[in-house]
């Protein structure tokens, strides 16, 4: 098959492939740091599009059709399986809806081009139009929407990406084999039918995750409203036994003063003072501890610094919150909370005379967070610089902790030095 403008249609599959490449990196998140991703990335991508292209020029659209399963899908499919943060079905479903839906519009735009009879043309104008609006699109609107589907849904992906990849599979059969769909044009309705329906299904899809997302997020909210209901219940709890106390000792105090009056003409300087020092230890019980104005917070803190006291821990606290908030107070109390949750566990097995917790918050231009404990053993991170739990069940408080920090842009590290382990964060 020759077209008068082959050469222009050539070009527009070769920007096919390189928005495929772009489309992915923006749904894709790797595992490794980005100096070390990038020093694989950049040779491998010279090798797959030069040797993709060579293929092209050399043997023709066709030939390149023939065996774009092999020379375009499978080694990239190998290289970013490798270098992939979410191994799972998320990869596979990621990687099939970019090439679905470039392999989409040029076909879609084949088959234009074939009714308008423009040799080529056509389709390359559309496709010069789409692939950048496709780009943008995902960019600006697709990009952390469906990295946040990413991070929060984690049943199905394997269902979608069947169905992804049969799509995948059944539009390049169609569109290629045995030859170009522009020699069959006794399969243009059948195809036609595949493509109206490729859209229908995504957007059933997308709902469907959606849902799954939200449901997940109710969860969540109700899980932390339940927590901090209690917690804040105890507090108010401890609110009403201070005023209980305080209510008795208001009471006594005018039997304190006669005694210290009777002491005081006898002239016993003494036990006066030790017996104002009694009545002061008294007073100090009905207090209440505070941590933070805002009241949500405060009831965090007390009650994991109470526990933390009750096992023996020391807790050092610098806690300069603001009144207002950068981020609503629910989320920063349930960061709070996974923080404190993950020092407790770590200390509470130490040596007494180990068992500190210290935590600070100083007002900047952004609120700077940061939570240490000892932690005698070095500790092993991710190629993401995120701790690796060797226990069963655990991690799921800084996987939290990671969540609340990319879901509202907060620069966050883990580090290991000296014995000291550090969570350290700017919101």
């Amino acid at each position: 098959m020759n077209l008068a403008h082959q050469d222009l249609f050539d070009l527009s599959a070769v920007l096919g492939m390189i928005v495929v490449i772009f489309l992915f990196l923006i749904l894709f998140e790797s595992r490794y740091p980005t100096k070390i991703y990038l020093a694989s990335l950049i040779p491998f991508m010279i090798l797959w599009v030069g040797g993709n292209l060579y293929l092209l020029f050399a043997y023709g659209a066709n030939f390149l059709g023939r065996w774009l399963l092999l020379t375009c899908t499978l080694t990239s499919l190998v290289y970013f399986f490798l270098v992939a943060k979410h191994r799972g079905g998320q990869f596979f479903f990621t990687f099939c809806l970019v090439d679905t839906v470039i392999i989409w519009i040029m076909l879609s735009t084949n088959l234009i081009d074939y009714a308008l009879g423009a040799e080529g043309l056509a389709a390359f104008l559309l496709r010069l139009i789409l692939f950048p609006l496709v780009a943008a699109a995902a960019w600006r609107f697709g990009r952390q929407p469906y990295l946040n589907l990413l991070h929060t849904v984690s049943r199905g992906w394997w269902r979608f990406a069947a169905m992804t990849a049969l799509f995948y599979a059944t539009l390049c059969v169609m569109g290629g084999v045995p030859t170009n769909l522009r020699l069959r044009p006794e399969a243009m309705p059948s195809m036609v039918m595949v493509l109206l329906l490729l859209p229908l299904t995504y957007i059933t899809i997308f709902r469907v995750l959606r849902q799954q997302q939200e449901l997940f997020q109710v969860r969540e909210r109700q899980r932390t409203f339940q927590a901090q209901s209690a917690m804040i219940e105890q507090r108010a709890e401890e609110f009403r036994m201070a005023e209980d106390r305080l209510r008795i000792q208001r009471h006594d105090l005018r039997h304190h003063l006669q005694t210290i009056t009777v002491m005081a003409q006898r002239g016993d300087l003494a036990d006066i003072l030790d017996y104002t020092g009694q009545i002061q230890a008294l007073l100090d019980e009905t207090g209440v501890e505070h941590y933070c104005a805002n009241p949500v917070l405060d009831a965090i803190l007390c009650a994991y610094f109470q526990r933390a006291k009750g096992f023996g821990i020391q807790v050092e606290s610098h806690m300069d919150l603001p009144e207002e908030l950068p981020v609503p107070a629910a989320e920063l109390a349930a960061l709070f909370a996974n923080a404190l949750e993950n020092m407790l566990q770590a200390v509470e097995g130490l040596p007494e005379e180990q068992r500190r917790m210290v935590c600070k918050c100083v007002r900047s231009h952004r609120l700077m967070l940061e939570f240490s404990n000892p932690c005698p053993n070095p500790v092993v991170f991710g190629p993401d610089g995120i701790p690796v739990s060797g226990k069963q069940g655990h991690g799921t408080g800084t996987r939290s902790i990671v969540a609340f920090a990319e879901k509202h842009h907060a620069v966050y590290s883990f580090r290991w030095e000296a014995g000291w382990f550090k969570l350290q964060l700017a919101v």
